[in-house]
């Protein structure tokens, strides 16, 4: 049975299109295939009783074709932070099988392909942001700015709640390597982060 949850922090996404990624108006991906990275750094989170504060997870994803049709491979990632409570709170949330915005999502995923634990970090200064998690994931990301120097945004964005926006960036970084279908390098394109909160209820 699962429990009410919620989360809040920040989030980060690259994936290998050009800037900004043409998902959001439902157009197939650069070369036909998306591979992207998504993960929320999480300042204060619980799952019933068990508190996710200062945790991450994600996921990693490919498929083929326009991304909002579905079809998706994934692989979770579990920050090694967590213990077997918490481990296994994150997990139900990002698997989609706990509601809210993961379980409007299910839908899309194909299969499940792995679910992996490491440490995961996060940091942001001086317009830049850096991600990690172990030796899989490495992001790094400079905000794009607009006109009148204003930070570029996007919305609505799929993977935050519809009254927030998402920002866009340009990563210097972006590389996976996990295996065969999990790795790829595709700095130089398009990055999405910002804010969160979110919540099954």
């Amino acid at each position: 049975m699962t429990q009410d949850w919620n989360l809040k922090g920040d989030f980060i996404e690259a994936c290998n299109c050009s800037v900004p990624c043409q998902c959001l108006w439902y157009e197939p991906a650069d070369d036909d295939k998306c591979t992207f990275a998504g993960f929320w750094n999480i300042q204060e989170g619980a799952y019933g009783d068990v508190s996710l504060d200062r945790l991450g997870a994600g996921m990693l994803v490919w498929e083929d074709g326009i991304l909002l049709d579905g079809g998706w491979h994934v692989v979770l990632v579990i920050d090694e932070a967590a213990d077997e409570a918490q481990a296994e709170a994150l997990e139900t949330i990002f698997s989609g099988q706990a509601g809210g915005l993961f379980e409007a999502a299910a839908p899309l995923i194909d299969t499940v392909e792995d679910s992996v634990v490491v440490p995961i970090s996060y940091s942001t200064g001086d317009g830049h942001l850096s991600f990690s998690a172990g030796d899989i994931v490495s992001i790094e990301t400079d905000k794009s700015v607009g006109f009148g120097d204003s930070q570029g945004s996007a919305y609505p964005h799929p993977f935050i709640q519809p009254d927030e926006t998402a920002n866009i960036g340009k990563t210097t970084e972006a590389t996976v390597a996990f295996d065969d279908d999990f790795s790829w390098d595709v700095g130089g394109n398009n990055s999405y982060f910002g804010e969160f909160e979110m919540a099954n209820t």
